[in-house]
């Protein structure tokens, strides 16, 4: 008679891997979940530190101060207002006058100028900006590196650079707000067939998601991987 192999060390370690498995699949799912309420929690409370002194307490219950989120509502009202007044031909004058007054100061009216450049740029280019993900070498031939094509070249650069030129933004992993400002050739550039979404996606998790396919893939560890073979 021949004795057949117990079964029970297959049953256990098909028990742990389920159990690896299960917990690596809880990590994926929360901490995205938990990630983004803390950065909520975070950008919450700093502005209810900011704004909520300034509004008068004798006029205001003090129940309304216990209200999370507070702060953001009066930001958003404020500005909603601001830019009511702006529009109206008072609220424009006034405006006026203020810029006139800013552009007196010295140095003071550089950074202001400047950065109103920037914002009125951005928000008139807020259709046009990051709709291309190119490929480029980069930092040296024969690497490839992600890039998001901003626009055409413009300005000072573009009288030295006669060819068609490009700006293109290289951003860092993981941390995607910070990376490089390069002029490339239009003929240079690889035009990628993807989203900025989607490359923003690929940067942030150093190449492991690239399509809403591999993030399916991710948030499903046990198909990923295959359970060890039974001796």
């Amino acid at each position: 008679m021949t004795n057949m192999p117990p079964e029970h060390p297959v049953k256990k370690h098909h028990f742990f891997t389920s159990l690896r498995n299960s917990f690596f699949t809880g990590v994926v799912v929360a901490l995205p979940i938990g990630v983004t309420i803390w950065l909520i929690t975070w950008f919450v409370g700093m502005v209810d530190t900011k704004v909520k002194p300034l509004i008068p307490a004798h006029y205001v219950p003090d129940w309304v101060f216990a209200i999370p989120g507070l702060g953001i509502i009066i930001s958003i009202i404020a500005l909603w207002m601001l830019g009511a007044v702006a529009s109206n031909f008072l609220g424009s004058r006034l405006l006026r006058l203020g810029e006139n007054l800013v552009a007196r100061v010295p140095l003071v009216r550089n950074v202001y100028k400047t950065l109103k450049q920037i914002v009125v740029t951005m928000a008139n280019q807020k259709d046009q900006a990051f709709k291309e993900v190119c490929l480029l070498e980069y930092p040296r031939k024969g690497l490839w590196a992600i890039g998001f094509i901003t626009s055409d070249l413009k300005g000072a650069p573009a009288q030295h650079l006669k060819e068609a030129y490009a700006c293109v933004f290289v951003p860092t992993t993981p941390n995607p707000t910070s990376g490089f400002l390069l002029f490339v050739k239009r003929s240079d550039l690889k035009i990628l067939d993807m989203t900025p979404e989607e490359g923003a996606k690929m940067i942030i998790s150093g190449g492991m998601v690239a399509s809403e396919e591999d993030l399916e893939k991710l948030k499903n560890l046990e198909d990923m991987e295959e359970p060890m073979p039974s001796l």
